[in-house]
């Protein structure tokens, strides 16, 4: 397989270390794998050149964001077919997985796949989801999207069952594979933002040339959510800060009319989860339902 992948590391060595064994041992060689230490504050780097010695390590003097950090791994591959993005805290669970994801992008017409994400139980963790425009909103916030076909969800719900391969529209990127002509086209994440909503900007300017989005069910990755993120900031915090990065997404990529219907909808939806929170009492989900509520309605870097 001419694969490269990158793996963007903040202080989460051990995850990190375990992402890459997991590569390692799903087939790809270390020359292979390129992990960009984000300027980290522990002994990251002390603990890769003990465990991971023939792996190649990008050591940053500033946290440049995810974005940027994917963006210089990839530069570094030349002579790849496909690139795999693995966030620090997902690691490979079913054998081949890479494999799949190698055959499933480099499909006609596709440009990214994203494999089956679990949690550390197995259970699933849904991860697809449709790109947010007014109908796919609104049918979010009056939770009407659950009565939909299974067929339709990918396309304007939020309920799939991820049995099954097929094209999506967006999806959660701990893993992401992405065919090199769809990365050269695109040119690589967006880096106004210093980091969330990557994915989903990938995935919508991929749709806009053309570009399917594909989900295989023959990949596994277990997906722990949030490690680096959730030991720096609080969940109130890293609520308003997703929901900026998202609102702005939604501003390029919308016209001005739509993006403000699909904002609108958004910040009614999170009020009203904000008050049902306060009536309940669950003071700690209606922080993170407020927060988000705010960051709809906030600008972001890169808006």
């Amino acid at each position: 397989m001419r694969t490269g992948a990158v793996v963007v590391n903040w202080n989460t060595p051990s995850l990190t270390i375990r992402s890459v064994e997991s590569l390692l041992a799903d087939g790809l060689k270390p020359q292979q794998v390129v992990i960009f230490d984000n300027c980290s504050t522990d002994d990251s780097c002390v603990q890769f050149t003990r465990q991971l010695p023939k792996v190649r390590v990008i050591r940053s003097e500033c946290n440049t964001g995810y974005a940027r950090a994917s963006n210089v791994g990839a530069a570094t591959f030349e002579d790849t077919e496909t690139l795999i993005f693995v966030n620090s805290d997902a690691a490979v669970i079913r054998p081949d997985s890479i494999s799949a994801l190698h055959a499933a992008v480099n499909q006609p017409g596709v440009g990214i796949t994203v494999p089956r994400l679990l949690n550390e139980d197995l259970t699933l963790q849904p991860s697809v989801v449709p790109f947010r425009t007014p109908t796919a909103t609104f049918l979010e916030v009056t939770t009407l999207g659950r009565f939909l076909p299974n067929d339709s969800q990918p396309r304007w719900g939020m309920y799939w069952d991820h049995r099954r391969s097929g094209t999506i529209r967006s999806a959660t990127g701990a893993v992401m594979a992405v065919r090199r002509e769809a990365w050269t086209a695109l040119g690589g994440f967006f880096e106004g933002a210093h980091m969330f909503a990557e994915d989903h900007d990938l995935c919508w300017r991929a749709s806009d040339l053309g570009w399917k989005t594909w989900f295989t069910s023959e990949a596994e990755f277990v997906h722990t959510g949030g490690a680096s993120t959730r030991t720096a900031f609080g969940s109130s915090e890293r609520s308003h800060d997703i929901a900026r990065a998202e609102s702005a997404l939604i501003r390029r990529q919308l016209a001005p009319s739509q993006a403000s219907i699909t904002l609108g909808l958004l910040r009614l939806g999170f009020g009203l989860r904000w008050g049902l929170s306060v009536i309940s009492g669950d003071q700690r989900l209606a922080a993170e339902h407020r927060a988000s509520f705010h960051g709809f309605a906030a600008r972001a870097l890169g808006d």
